[in-house]
């Protein structure tokens, strides 16, 4: 399932009044569910392969990251590299940052959270793209300093 499907349903489920959603397209099964917590859980399985004669796609590559302060994400959501859609990014590969300055924003529950830097230092690498939906305490940036 592509991640603009799974952004869309997202976003539906939430402005609905559904407590659990599940959706099954091949071997890619998602199910959401909101609870009366602070967010949902979302949870994003491969289903068994029932056919041994398909290849199971192998895994992406680890993320080489280098020696420096890693910047994480503070909660579930899609990460915004931006203020507005269509703008520069906050930060690219070599800006210079000083802590707390922000570095881009994660929405959840229609509600935008700053990444900011937590120390001074130069942007060495930067771990997700504009729209990729991330994970709590994902790294999305290293700073070197």
């Amino acid at each position: 399932m592509k991640l603009e499907k799974i952004k869309e349903l997202l976003r539906e489920v939430d402005a609905s009044g559904v407590s659990e959603f599940e959706v099954q397209e091949g071997d890619f099964r998602l199910v959401i569910r909101k609870g009366g917590h602070l967010g949902g859980t979302v949870q994003a399985e491969k289903a068994p392969v029932r056919d041994d004669s398909r290849e199971v796609p192998a895994a992406e590559p680890e993320v080489s990251i280098q020696d420096g302060t890693i910047i994480r994400s503070p909660l579930v959501g899609i990460f915004h590299a931006s203020v507005k859609d269509g703008e520069e990014p906050l930060v690219t590969v070599g800006t210079k940052v000083e802590q707390g300055q922000v570095m881009g924003a994660i929405e959840a529950m229609k509600m935008m959270n700053d990444v900011a830097a937590a120390c001074d230092g130069v942007v060495s690498e930067i771990l997700v793209r504009d729209g990729d939906l991330v994970e709590y305490a994902q790294p999305l940036f290293v700073i070197e300093g």
